[in-house]
């Protein structure tokens, strides 16, 4: 069945007041977990890692997009469940659940983007055109998120260990991901496992555009392209492939 944009809007704007319900913050939750984060990198590792330039502005710019990648993924494995009542009694595109819990996220991270630039200005970020490279890259980060998290909501559906082994996965791909630490830090012969994190090429095209100040390389976006078609289609075979027991297993 192909997507209704209508129907994706509805069940965005659901998720949206759902996450928020009764709460007093509300969506700036979403601005207070990367704030506290920042500040126990930066009072614990910013003497430790002297070597990295603008040490706040460069775990900034990482927590940011994690906590993106986080609750999508969090949101997309529990989407199917949640709904299950929706997906039992309306004819809705299944793959219509991680989407909304992705594009839901996607708009949490582009507000926050507002907060959050103050602060990296306060941090010594230099603004420049090439902060427009974003939208591709935040549109594959997404795109490979939305696979991913479609991949394991769809197997949690089957298996609801799913959910609870990737709650201990998380936490050691969040420190395998290179937010409070770089290269130059990591000794040579555990690189090649930190880049083996798709995590790390998408965290190096975010830090080039906001830290560095730079344009990407063609092999950066080249292999962050590769990772979200990957993703992408792995998800989908995955739905494809045990849609049939889906509504049983709910």
């Amino acid at each position: 069945m192909k997507s209704d944009p209508r129907v994706i809007r509805s069940l965005v704007a659901k998720d949206f007041k759902l996450k928020y319900k009764q709460s007093v913050l509300g969506f700036f939750w979403g601005l207070i977990t990367p704030l506290v984060f920042l500040l126990i990198f930066t009072t614990v590792f910013s003497h430790a890692f002297v070597s990295i330039r603008n040490y706040a502005l460069f775990v900034l710019t990482g927590l940011i997009f994690w906590q993106f990648f986080s609750n999508a993924t969090n949101q997309s494995i529990q989407s199917f469940i949640r709904n299950a009542g929706i997906i039992k009694t309306i004819n809705i595109p299944i793959h219509h659940f991680p989407l909304a819990a992705v594009v839901n996220e996607v708009a949490a991270l582009l507000l926050s983007f507002i907060p959050f630039t103050i602060l990296m200005l306060f941090f010594g970020l230099d603004p420049s055109w090439h902060f427009i490279l974003l939208l591709p890259a935040v549109f594959l980060f997404a795109l490979t998120t939305y696979g991913l998290g479609m991949a394991l909501g769809v197997l949690n559906i089957y298996l609801r260990d799913v959910s609870i082994l990737w709650n201990t996965i998380a936490p050691a791909l969040f420190y395998l991901s290179p937010i409070a630490y770089d290269d130059s830090i990591v000794p040579e012969r555990y690189l090649p496992l930190i880049k083996s994190n798709p995590l790390y090429h998408f965290f190096g095209v975010f830090r080039d555009i906001l830290y560095a100040n730079t344009v990407p390389s063609l092999t950066s976006w080249g292999i962050i392209t590769g990772i979200a078609l990957v993703a992408y289609i792995a998800g989908r075979t995955v739905l494809h492939k045990l849609d049939k027991g889906i509504i049983s297993n709910l």
